[in-house]
């Protein structure tokens, strides 16, 4: 019995760690898709690391209390895996695994925060010691500069302005999708690049947008790999991949000033998609943050892809 606690305590611990660990060991194993693997059990996190400390208690209270007169001295005496060493030594991997998100990414440039596993995302950034050089003579502005302070003049562009603007000042709580980080750095520095000049915007604000009717187009740039036959249903939406967008986004798409929101499957290539939306002269590009996958999480509907 005593063994099933221990290796209960060992599952529970690599369950609760590894949202937040792989990005690490997708680096060490130089896979791009490792990153995401495990990314369904981000939001339970905060439920696994409960159940292991409470498991971890009572492994050592049954271990620790007096045992009875009837009991063989003998039973476990030659068992290693069922010895105070042995639970000393699990305890100690747990303290580690678990603290991880606390130390983590001060170690390790793809390791999240301890604040981004606590809240279920598990998002990666690039360490903040090392800066992004850019060709440009002015720094990039941020989300919350941009919210803040240049206001768009085109009338449909500031009512999704003004959206963004409530949402940043008053967030609405919903499940977001987790690990947006690849493991590799130098493409989570240039996703961290692109995060500078294309606003993300929440689900919430967009189940708004829609609700309210707004003018917004929607371009899903999913690869067909990546579809799940399920899209978000829009007035106008369109769907290419992001090869194509270069090349087909002004034939479909004729109005720069319209308010376009791009979203993939996670929300990593409508990232580089919408900043070449950007590149192309579209004024008001926003991508979806969390893609589809945080859309869903968040319970919002979606409807067969036609």
């Amino acid at each position: 019995m005593s063994n099933k606690k221990i290796f209960t305590v060992i599952g529970a611990t690599v369950a609760a760690s590894l949202c937040c660990i792989t990005p690490v060991l997708a680096v060490l194993a130089g896979s791009s898709t490792l990153a995401s693997s495990f990314s369904w059990l981000a939001p339970y996190h905060n439920y696994l690391v409960a159940f292991t400390v409470l498991v971890l208690l009572y492994a050592w209270v049954d271990k620790l209390k007096p045992s009875k007169e009837l009991d063989c001295a003998c039973d476990e005496k030659g068992s290693f895996f069922s010895s105070k060493t042995f639970l000393a030594i699990v305890t100690l991997f747990s303290v580690v695994m678990l603290s991880f998100p606390q130390w983590g990414n001060k170690v390790f440039d793809a390791a999240p925060s301890a604040e981004s596993c606590s809240t279920g995302t598990c998002e990666s950034e690039a360490s903040p010691t090392k800066k992004v050089k850019t060709t440009q003579d002015k720094p990039f502005k941020n989300t919350l500069e941009t919210l803040e302070g240049d206001a768009p003049t085109n009338e449909q562009a500031l009512i999704v302005w003004e959206y963004m603007h409530t949402e940043k000042t008053h967030p609405t709580p919903y499940k977001q999708v987790a690990c947006s980080g690849t493991g590799l750095e130098k493409l989570d520095m240039a996703i961290a690049k692109k995060r500078k000049v294309i606003e993300e915007m929440p689900p919430p604000v967009l189940k708004k947008l829609l609700d309210e009717e707004e003018e917004v187009i929607l371009l899903d740039v999913r690869e067909p790999s990546h579809k799940n036959g399920q899209v978000i249903d829009a007035f106008e939406s369109h769907s290419m991949t992001y090869g194509k967008v270069l090349f087909n986004a002004l034939k479909v798409m004729q109005d720069e000033d319209a308010v376009i929101v791009v979203y993939s499957k996670l929300g990593l290539i409508s990232l580089f998609a919408a900043a070449t939306l950007k590149d192309l002269g579209y004024k008001n590009v926003y991508h979806l943050k969390g893609g589809l996958k945080a859309w869903e999480l968040a319970g919002y509907p979606t409807i067969e892809e036609e």
